[in-house]
């Protein structure tokens, strides 16, 4: 009988399957999984346990493993990338020191072609101007040397020595030693009692990151702080007899703002005659009378003919590619370069309308490979004709310009020949920085090879080849 009742029910199942149609069973089985998954996030929710106390729920995933995640370098965090931990770890210490030639300016055939190192004189005074960078292994050795070459130290010295037209560019391309070269010339600058001003990077002027106002007396943007470093700069990094020697032209009254004295004497009053540039520089005044204070600092500079004046822009490309700032004016508009004080002045220096009476003062300047190249320079230069219906961003003529007017020449700082990398790579061996299987081998074939690694003679690629090889 149940055999029978079984037979009969599911007979009539399949006849129930069979009658029911594909859309009614399709929306009885959505039905049945939505009925599913209710009472699945029902249960879910009511076994959740609560956060703990003091902390909000979150839904992050968990770290898979036991890996890290990537910690973020900023200027306060204890980790910084490893270009800036070389420079700044004081591995210089570490370094063996040999027994190399001082550079002396006034004696240049002595350290012709030789690996140098710089007097005290000139450390004091370098280490201030910022003519040292953190790309240039500097820590490798106790303190930073130099190649004194006869194609560009001695040629650009001699230059500037016989006077006539003494204001270059120096080009070449990255690496190839500019920024050395430069550094170079604030020492001879130091042996020739030149006053010495030095913009190192022009990006820090220009980034938007540096404190600025619209000084109504001056019809310019200033920049209190940068003005604040570099007034410092000029006083720190030359010679204070110098300074002093130099009487003001004019007189001058600030607001005073040293701490020490500012409670009684409002302001600070210079004497022409008897003060001299060395008290205006030492002036701590307010950030809104910075911007006066440059000015002045210039003015007498410009007034003098006791001590030449070399001005040296390191990056200046930065300037060339780039003269429209990061900072915002009232309107929400890129301010231009022309309207900042600081920018102003360096470009009145280049074109000649602000000098510096000394018949030996120069202006020196250096493009960089980190910026980007157009066609302003080449045109400045004379050496392409120009193309009036470019876009500004590859080409502006009003910087180009300048560069007419100031009639700056081009100095293109060679690469270095074979005699000189031999001569670097015997210093390289007396400091112990080659590789023990570079060691090993022939001085003669270890130069050809460090020679073709180079790029036939480029300084930074030839560094590069061997102290970022791993055995």
């Amino acid at each position: 009988m149940d055999k029978v009742d079984g037979e009969s029910r599911s007979g009539r199942l399949k006849c129930l399957e069979l009658e029911l149609s594909p859309f009614t069973w399709f929306v009885g089985f959505t039905e049945m999984l939505k009925l599913q998954y209710r009472q699945l996030f029902t249960t879910t929710v009511a076994k959740a346990a609560a956060p703990a106390r003091g902390k909000a729920q979150g839904f992050a995933k968990k770290a898979s493993g036991n890996r890290a995640g990537a910690k973020r370098i900023t200027n306060d965090t204890l980790y910084k990338n490893w270009s800036d931990t070389v420079s700044f770890s004081k591995l210089n210490q570490y370094a063996l020191p040999t027994e190399i030639p001082t550079f002396n300016t006034t004696e240049l055939a002595s350290c012709m072609n030789k690996v140098s190192s710089y007097s005290n004189k000139h450390y004091r005074s370098l280490y201030h101007l910022g003519s040292f960078h953190k790309n240039q292994f500097n820590e490798l050795f106790p303190k930073p040397v130099s190649l004194i070459r006869k194609d560009s130290t001695g040629k650009l010295i001699s230059l500037l020595k016989t006077g006539g037209h003494r204001t270059f560019v120096l080009t070449g391309e990255p690496g190839v030693g500019k920024s050395t070269l430069l550094a170079q010339l604030h020492a001879f600058g130091c042996d020739s009692n030149n006053i010495i001003i030095h913009i190192s990077y022009p990006e820090l002027f220009l980034n938007g990151r540096s404190d600025f106002f619209y000084d109504d007396k001056l019809k310019e943007y200033v920049q209190p702080m940068y003005m604040k470093k570099l007034l410092r700069k000029i006083l720190k990094s030359n010679d204070e007899n110098i300074l002093r020697s130099l009487k003001l032209i004019s007189d001058y009254k600030f607001p005073n703002a040293d701490p020490k004295d500012s409670a009684i004497k409002k302001h600070i009053s210079l004497v022409k005659g008897q003060n001299t540039l060395f008290d205006l520089l030492s002036i701590k005044t307010l950030g809104r009378n910075r911007g006066e204070l440059f000015k002045a600092v210039i003015s007498e500079l410009a007034g003098q003919k006791n001590h030449p004046v070399l001005f040296t822009v390191d990056n200046f490309s930065r300037i060339l590619t780039g003269p429209v700032t990061s900072y915002k004016d009232a309107n929400n508009k890129n301010i231009s370069i022309f309207e900042f004080q600081l920018g102003k002045t360096i470009l009145e220096i280049v074109s000649g309308e602000i000098c510096f009476p000394n018949k030996n003062s120069a202006c020196v300047l250096a493009i960089s490979g980190v910026d980007r190249t157009n066609r302003t320079l080449p045109v400045g230069l004379g050496k392409i004709p120009e193309d009036v219906y470019i876009k500004r961003y590859h080409y502006d003529p009003q910087m180009a310009e300048i560069l007419k007017k100031g009639k700056v020449q081009e100095f293109e700082v060679p690469k270095l020949t074979k005699d000189e990398v031999r001569e670097l790579m015997e210093f390289y061996f007396k400091s112990e920085i080659l590789l023990e299987s570079d060691s090993q081998n022939n001085l003669d074939k270890l130069t050809d090879e460090k020679y073709f690694l180079s790029g036939n003679g480029n300084p930074r690629d030839l560094l590069k080849s061997i102290v970022l090889m791993h055995t």
